[in-house]
This record gives structure tokens, sequence and C-alpha cells, in this order.
């Protein structure tokens, strides 16, 4: 018989300051759905549905550095589908697809979704490492 992880009970209202593990996470704002994301065409990408560019400052909430990796959040729409970031995507609108964050300090990302034309979503889950259990945020 396997082991399931414990999957976040609750969903924190948008704005509020959820934690996971040694990370604190805050949704500082969500941007209107785009279809393509990047600044120059050699980084541009195109989504395959639209992207939902998810903004987010994390903080390092313990005392010793610990890394960020933006694969290990999900988006959840309202029909209960998870979505895993883009990391596409991501390379091209954050400096790093992973940020090394010392105790105390805070990193702002975007972590986009590419998720299909009309979907609504309505919270987040985060992550510190993608063994843990997550915390969930309300996107609306």
């Amino acid at each position: 018989m396997s082991k399931s992880i414990d999957k976040p009970k609750s969903v924190s209202p948008v704005g509020s300051e959820v934690r996971d593990g040694k990370f604190a996470f805050v949704v500082t704002a969500v941007d209107p759905p785009v279809a393509s994301v990047g600044d120059n065409d050699i980084m541009r990408k195109t989504a395959q549905g639209e992207f939902v560019l998810v903004h987010v400052d994390i903080t390092n909430t313990g005392d010793k550095a610990q890394t960020y990796f933006g694969e290990n959040q999900k988006v959840i729409d309202d029909q209960g589908r998870q979505y895993s970031n883009d990391t596409s995507a991501e390379m091209a609108i954050n400096a790093d697809l992973m940020a090394e964050i010392n105790p105390g300090n805070k990193v702002s990302v975007i972590i986009p979704f590419d998720v299909p034309k009309g979907t609504v979503p309505v919270s987040i889950e985060f992550h510190d490492s993608m063994f843990s259990g997550g915390a969930r945020v309300a996107l609306k």
C-alpha cells in the first residue's frame, strides 16, 4: 500500500501570507490571460492555450539558505484540475528557474501556467519542495 502526500485542506484568501516548509508565499497580483510571454523573439514562448501569470513574493523563514523551484507550484481551476507551471515560459519572464534564498531574504517571481482558453483559475498551491504538503491561496 503506497502512502499518499497530504493535500492542503483549506484555501487562504488572496493576498494573505501562507507558509509551507521554510518558505512564506504571498500572491501580489494575477495578470489577465496572455497568448505569449517574453521580451524578445529568441525567448518568446507561445501558450498551447493561454498563460495565467501569478506574481508571488517568496520569503525564506528558515535559518539557512533554501532553494525555491517554480516547478513545484500548481494552479487549480474551478473544476478541480491541477496545472503545473510552464518552465520554458518561466525562463522567458524570470531571471532564474530556481533561486537560492538566504534566511530572511525575499524574491519576487512570476509563475506562468499554460491553461486551456477560458480556464478559471481559483487557487494556487505552493510547495517548498516536491514532497511537502502545500498551502493553497485563492486567486480571486
